[in-house]
C-alpha cells in the first residue's frame, strides 16, 4: 500500500509541475484568463501532494 501511496505522490508532483509550465507558457501567449485556469490545476495538485505525504508518513510510523 506505500508504494501505491508513493506512486500517486509523486504524479500529482508531476502533474503540478506540467500544469504550472503550461500556465506560465499560457499567461505569456494567451492571457491571464488561461492562465488562472492551469494555475488553479496546479493549487490542487499541489495540494494533493501533500495530502499523500501526509499519508505516506502516517504509513510508515503504523508499520513500526
Amino acid at each position: 500500500m506505500e508504494k501505491v501511496v508513493r506512486f500517486l505522490q509523486y504524479f500529482w508532483l508531476a502533474i503540478a509541475v506540467i500544469s504550472f509550465r503550461l500556465a506560465t507558457y499560457h499567461l505569456f501567449f494567451t492571457g491571464v484568463g488561461d492562465a488562472l485556469f492551469f494555475y488553479f490545476f496546479t493549487a490542487m495538485a499541489m495540494l494533493l501532494f501533500y495530502v499523500r505525504k501526509r499519508q505516506l508518513k502516517r504509513f510508515e510510523n503504523m508499520s513500526k
